[in-house]
């Protein structure tokens, strides 16, 4: 964790739902729907919060008692919950982690104006976050509440597998297996590129999953099936026509489960398939971004030695460059490629991308952008 992370201890009052009541709440109490509160990102219509990097914000302005009552679902027993940042008045970041089913957090405000936030620093597969009511309470002689927005210059939509996640980038001790209190969305290239360019980030990504054939062989919950979902994991959450968030450039890291199948499965991956859905994903975002330009990128996490006589990275970028070159052909001239280095040590969880590799990546990226004046 950085040096300027606080771990949330003194403020954060964490029980279970189940044994707290809100008896005696004054009569002034203000209770706010989750549902009316501030989102950004791919938030499901019904307050869902699943894809890494969805946020909510509140805001009011004088000295109160505040409580928000949240739920996190929890697909895999071994783990805690969904880690996030709360963010307070702008300035104060402290990490949380929380406990399946209901959570809740409470702290004292004095007079002033203040803003509440949320992030999500965790991925679909380790749980979805809700808000369920936000009550501010023993308030002062007048407390507003106002309306927050979201607003950015630009946006850029990141579309990935488990590096744009961030997966297991919070270490560097080569960790065998998947710890959700390591991964920081927040510290990735997309968030880093999104924060140089002063642009709001979508992260449209889940670890694991591939373009034709996941890391495990699977063929279920691909991206480009989830890509149209509010929910990756729930096929009734379909995106409506019209509904998509507007981005203003978008960065494709796909190809490395799919390449790393081979290893799990000991069967190849058919090549021509892989380039005929990748444009057909490519397609599939034109006509969702229809003046949004695309950077289709190969990600550092393959090489050529491993494993030996694979050739991983080669043929990924042949595979990528065709993609793009038989889009073009389509009369599609917004769609640029680009190429990480491949990793070194110190690695972060699973041989994945640390942070300091991220930032390398996000500097990478940058540099791509601007010879490219997408921004200019």
């Amino acid at each position: 964790m950085g040096k300027n992370l606080l771990i949330l201890i003194e403020v954060i009052v964490l029980l279970s739902l189940s044994s707290c009541t809100h008896d005696g709440r004054d009569k002034n109490a203000i209770v706010i729907p989750g549902s009316d509160l501030e989102y950004y990102g791919r938030v499901s219509p019904q307050g869902w919060m699943a894809y890494p990097g969805t946020r909510m914000k509140l805001e009011w302005n004088g000295a109160c008692d505040l409580s928000i009552a949240f739920y996190d679902s929890l697909p895999k027993a071994e783990e805690l919950g969904d880690c996030v940042y709360v963010v307070i008045d702008q300035q104060e970041t402290r990490k949380w982690q929380f406990m399946p089913g209901g959570n809740l957090y409470e702290k004292s405000f004095g007079e002033g104006p203040h803003t509440f936030e949320v992030i999500k620093l965790t991925e679909s597969q380790v749980g979805m976050l809700r808000v369920d009511s936000v009550v501010i309470s023993n308030v002062g002689d007048q407390v507003a509440i106002g309306k927050p927005s979201y607003s950015y210059e630009r946006t850029i939509e990141f579309i990935g597998n488990s590096i744009t996640c961030g997966y297991g980038n919070e270490i560097t001790t080569n960790t065998a297996g998947f710890h959700a209190i390591n991964e920081n969305v927040m510290k990735t290239y997309g968030s880093r590129v999104a924060e140089h360019y002063k642009a709001g980030a979508y992260f449209t990504a889940y670890s694991g999953r591939g373009l034709v054939r996941n890391y495990d062989g699977s063929e279920i919950g691909l991206l480009p099936d989830f890509y149209d979902r509010w929910i990756a994991d729930d096929s009734t959450t379909r995106i409506a026509e019209g509904g998509y968030l507007p981005v203003d450039l978008l960065v494709v890291n796909i190809g490395t489960n799919d390449m790393n199948s081979e290893v799990t499965t000991g069967k190849s991956l058919d090549s021509l398939l892989f380039v005929n859905k990748y444009v057909d994903f490519l397609c599939h975002l034109r006509k969702i971004h229809p003046s949004a330009p695309m950077i289709c990128a190969v990600g550092p996490m393959l090489n050529d030695d491993y494993p030996a006589g694979a050739r991983f990275l080669s043929r990924c970028r042949n595979y990528v460059r065709q993609a793009i070159n038989l889009t073009r052909q389509k009369g599609d001239t917004l769609v640029y490629y680009h190429e990480y280095l491949p990793q070194t040590e110190p690695f972060g969880e699973d041989y994945h991308p640390s942070a300091g590799t991220h930032a390398q990546m996000a500097e990478s990226l940058i540099q791509c952008i601007d010879s490219l004046r997408i921004f200019q």
